[in-house]
C-alpha cells in the first residue's frame, strides 16, 4: 500500500510538471507556433474502434471536415493487418507505416482507438510516450494496473501529455451537472443507466466520477457476463466528508444506446437523459476537441486521476471475477491482476521490440 501511495503522489507531481513544461516534442511545438498547419495524428487500431467515425470528422475526405473547432488530420496509420491499414489510408488520405513505431518523427500525436489493443497498449505506445509524443489511450486504457502505471510513469518522466477518456465524460451533461449540484444539497442516492451490450461499461462510471468526484471507497459488480450482459449493476460507495455523508452510486446496464442520470439530494433532485438518436457528430466532437488540446500540449486530467478512474473500473471486474460480485475496497486489487483480454491471442511477444 505504501508503494501505491508513493506512486500516486509521483504521478500527480509528474502531471503538474508536464503541464508546466509542455515538452511534447518538436513537431507539436512547431504546430503551436504555426496555427495554420494541421496537427498530424497517427492512427492506431482499426478493428474494435471508433476511428472511421473520427476520421469522418477530421479528414479532408470526410463529410464533416472543415469545422473551425478541430485542427487535426489523420496523417499516418498503422494496424497489425496491413490490408486494413491500406484501405483506411486510401479512404481517408493517410500514409501507411509498416511498424507500430514507424510514425515517430512524423506525427504530432498518436491516437489508439482499438479496444482489442488495450492489453498491449503499454508496449505499442511506449516509443511515442518516451519520445514526448502526446497520446490518447484507448478505453479502458489497460488490463492491469502495473501496465497502466508503466505508461503513466513514462509520461511523467518525459512530460508527455496523455488523454485517457471515454466519450461520455465529454458530454455537455457532465459539465452541466457540476453546476446543478448546488441545487441538490446533501446527496442521498445516485442512479445511472447506460447501454452495455459488449462491455462498454466504463463509459458511465467515468462520466459519473467526473460529476461526483473520485472519493470512491468500495465497489461491486453483479452481472451474468461482463462481455454480453443480460443484467449488469455496479455500485460505487463514496466516502463521507465534512459536508457530505457516505452514499452509493448505482449504475445499470441497458439494452439501448442511451444514458440517464438521477441524483437525489435533501434539497432537490436533478436528472438528465440522452436518447440514442443523437448523431455521431455531436457524440464525438467534444471528445475530439479535448484530444486536440492534449495533442497541443495540455493534459485533459492529471495522471493520478487517469489512474484512479481505471482502478475503479478494474475493481468492478475484480469484484465479479474473483469475489462473485461482493464489494471490494479500492486499492486492494493486486497490480498484476489482469482483466481478461477480449482477444487473448491478438498479439504475442514476437510482435514487439525489446
Amino acid at each position: 500500500m505504501a508503494e501505491n501511495k508513493s506512486r500516486r503522489s509521483f504521478l500527480a507531481k509528474g502531471a503538474l510538471a508536464g503541464a508546466a513544461t509542455l515538452t511534447a516534442g518538436a513537431t507539436a511545438e512547431a504546430a503551436t507556433q504555426n496555427p495554420g498547419r494541421k496537427l498530424k495524428i497517427g492512427v492506431f487500431g482499426l478493428d474494435y474502434t471508433f476511428w472511421n467515425i473520427w476520421a469522418d470528422l477530421l479528414s479532408p475526405e470526410g463529410k464533416n471536415s472543415g469545422t473551425s473547432l478541430l485542427n487535426m488530420v489523420p496523417s499516418h496509420v498503422w494496424d497489425k493487418d496491413q490490408k486494413k491499414a491500406e484501405e483506411f489510408a486510401q479512404k481517408w488520405g493517410c500514409e501507411v507505416v509498416k511498424k507500430y513505431d514507424g510514425m515517430l518523427g512524423k506525427v504530432d500525436g498518436v491516437v489508439n482507438g482499438d479496444l482489442y489493443n488495450v492489453p498491449w497498449q503499454h508496449k505499442l505506445l511506449r516509443p511515442y510516450i518516451e519520445a514526448g509524443v502526446p497520446a490518447y489511450l484507448s478505453r479502458p486504457w489497460s488490463s492491469r494496473l502495473r501496465d497502466l502505471d508503466s505508461m503513466l510513469e513514462l509520461a511523467a518522466k518525459h512530460n508527455t501529455p496523455i488523454c485517457a477518456t471515454a466519450t461520455y465524460e465529454h458530454y455537455n451533461e457532465a459539465d452541466n451537472f457540476q453546476g446543478k449540484m448546488k441545487n441538490i444539497g446533501e446527496i442521498e442516492a445516485v442512479f445511472a443507466t447506460c447501454g452495455a451490450g459488449d462491455r462498454p461499461h466504463f463509459h458511465i462510471p467515468y462520466m459519473m466520477m467526473k460529476i461526483l468526484g473520485y472519493n470512491v471507497e468500495e465497489i461491486s459488480l453483479m452481472t451474468n457476463d461482463p462481455k454480453k450482459p443480460n443484467y449488469l449493476q455496479s455500485t460505487y460507495v463514496y466516502g463521507a466528508t465534512d459536508s457530505q455523508p457516505q452514499y452509493a452510486l448505482s449504475m445499470h446496464g441497458s439494452r439501448a444506446y442511451v444514458f440517464s442520470i438521477t441524483i437525489v439530494g435533501k434539497e432537490g433532485t436533478e436528472w438528465a437523459c440522452m436518447p440514442s438518436g443523437a448523431s455521431w457528430f455531436y457524440r464525438f466532437l467534444p471528445q475530439l476537441v479535448d484530444i486536440q488540446k492534449t495533442i497541443d500540449g495540455t493534459n485533459y486530467q492529471p495522471l493520478d486521476i487517469v489512474r484512479k478512474k481505471f482502478e475503479c473500473v478494474l475493481t468492478e471486474y475484480y469484484s465479479h471475477y474473483e469475489r462473485g460480485g461482493t464489494p471490494v475496497k479500492l486499492g486492494t486489487v493486486p497490480p498484476g491482476w489482469q482483466l481478461p483480454p477480449w482477444r487473448p491471442d491478438w498479439y504475442d511477444d514476437s510482435d514487439f521490440k525489446d
